[in-house]
């Protein structure tokens, strides 16, 4: 099925780079790139493992001959660190080994390296929904000849990058060029310039820890004396990753080619490990502490020491607040919430607390809109912190939904990493905020709120209590006692 052409005379084994599918270390699946950049010193490296069975096959005249490359397993170790915001730089070397070549005379049969590579991402633009980036490798040749992993001149391979991810859906798109010096060979077989492409589709589950996903790899000769169908081949690959920690993902891939050509494989599995290591968050001066060595005290500075008073007792401990109280702005909780690590699983720990929230929007109908916002710690990517603050803010939301408060007063949003209340304290950035949208003026009449709904996500039909409303003014009733007049102030018609 995956042809190598050649006329009948043989030749010795050559130098030709046929391997397709890649790891460029950002975390997406093989063969293909990721646009996004994540922040400065964010480091991935890890190594890829590889396995292809008949990635190369002698055809003479139409007829299969045998395998040049029988059996080939490969280890790619690498490494990818972003220098900026925008900015990533990586490298990585492969090692393989060949065996089972089925021609003796083009045998490729052995262990080696094959060419080390180093190139960069830049990330172009990264929305909500999309992302576009762009990215360029040079690979340097140190292979030796016949382990059809490298060739004898370095080549340059620049491309885009383009995601689309609409909620936990992410397509990618990548197209290239493989740019490289004609190589010829006394067979019929010979590369040049290059077109490659790859589309990848995913789905994250498991709040971010799986993500199944379908590869396409593709490339094809863009001239004349290296075009056919050798030089277009098509391989499919169906496989998944995993998040193990937030530090640690493996990825499990296998496939195979869909046409002839080279580097296609009549079977092919990878598996990945790459460490994620998201960069340290330094403590601003002001937190830093301050150490003072004896020696450098004066004997001034020792006698003022000495004489100053003992500090004052502290002052007694407040009484303990109500678990939320409203501002003007904001009702503030006294407890952070708490959720199950790694999910927007509410923890009964906090029940209390979203019930007294739910509590205070009974008692302030002028309280019309309430933001529930979410905020995480810098811990791990932008999209998994975002993700997951938002899972948590839409909990929150139904939590008081159910329990009486009109989906017509609340909304959620979140934030992600981006705000932070305190650098380096990672504890306190894992927060939900109530924040007040809008409220009523003094005097101003409540428009009120449905009271019959459908909860959306499962159309149950509740319903919740409306405004309570102010009390009336006690009337008194009509006097029926009689008045005492004197009927001579007033004139005869006035009577």
């Amino acid at each position: 099925m995956l042809l190598f052409f050649a006329p009948v005379a043989l030749a010795a084994g050559y130098s030709l780079d046929v391997e397709m599918a890649r790891t460029g270390f950002s975390l997406s699946p093989p063969g293909i790139d990721a646009p996004e950049v994540q922040k400065r010193g964010h480091v991935r490296a890890g190594a890829m493992v590889q396995y292809e069975l008949n990635p190369l096959v002698l055809v003479v005249d139409d007829v299969e001959v045998g395998s040049v490359v029988g059996n080939r397993f490969s280890l790619v170790a690498g490494a990818s660190v972003d220098v900026s915001r925008r900015l990533a730089v990586r490298a990585s070397l492969p090692l393989l080994a060949n065996f089972g070549s089925e021609v003796a005379e083009l045998s490729s049969d052995g262990f080696g390296a094959g060419d080390i590579s180093a190139g960069a991402r830049f990330e172009i633009l990264n929305e909500d929904l999309y992302a576009l980036g762009a990215h360029g490798d040079l690979f340097v040749p140190i292979s030796g000849d016949g382990m059809y992993m490298g060739e004898a001149s370095p080549r340059f391979a620049p491309g885009v990058s383009f995601a689309l991810k609409p909620g936990d859906l992410r397509v990618s798109l990548e197209v290239g060029m493989m740019l490289r010096g004609s190589v010829v060979t006394q067979q019929a077989l010979g590369a040049g310039q290059e077109v490659t492409g790859a589309l990848a589709a995913g789905y994250t589950l498991l709040d971010g820890h799986l993500t199944p996903s379908a590869v396409v790899l593709a490339r094809t000769g863009v001239e004349d004396q290296f075009a056919g169908a050798w030089a277009a081949p098509v391989e499919v690959l169906v496989g998944a990753q995993g998040m193990i920690t937030k530090e640690w993902y493996v990825d499990a891939y296998g496939g195979r080619g869909l046409t002839t050509g080279y580097g296609a494989t009549d079977a092919r599995a990878v598996v990945s490990v790459t460490y994620n290591k998201m960069p340290p968050k330094a403590k601003s001066e002001e937190e830093a502490p301050v150490t003072v060595f004896q020696s450098d005290l004066t004997d001034e500075d020792l006698s003022k020491i000495a004489e100053e008073p003992e500090p004052p007792p502290p002052p007694p401990p407040e009484p303990p607040k109500e678990l939320a109280t409203v501002t003007q702005k904001e009702i503030v909780i006294r407890d952070p919430l708490q959720f199950a690590a790694g999910t927007e699983r509410i923890l009964p720990e906090s029940q209390p607390t979203l019930d007294f929230v739910a509590k205070l929007m009974a008692e302030n109908a002028d309280i019309q809109g309430l933001i529930i916002e979410g905020h995480a710690s810098g811990e791990g990517s932008f999209e998994y912190n975002y993700e997951l603050s938002r899972k948590r803010s839409e909990a929150v939301f139904r939590e008081l939904v159910e329990s009486g408060v009109s989906p017509d007063r609340l909304s959620y949003r979140s934030y992600g990493e981006v705000r932070p209340v305190k650098e380096g304290d990672d504890a306190a950035n894992r927060r939900v905020v109530f924040r007040i949208g809008h409220r009523l003026a003094p005097g101003e009449v409540n428009p009120g709120w449905e009271t019959n709904i459908q909860l959306p996500w499962n159309g149950q039909s509740v319903t919740l209590p409306g405004p309570a409303m102010p009390p009336e003014p006690e009337r008194k009733p009509p006097t029926t006692e009689k008045l005492d007049i004197d009927e001579s102030q007033f004139e005869e018609g006035d009577k």
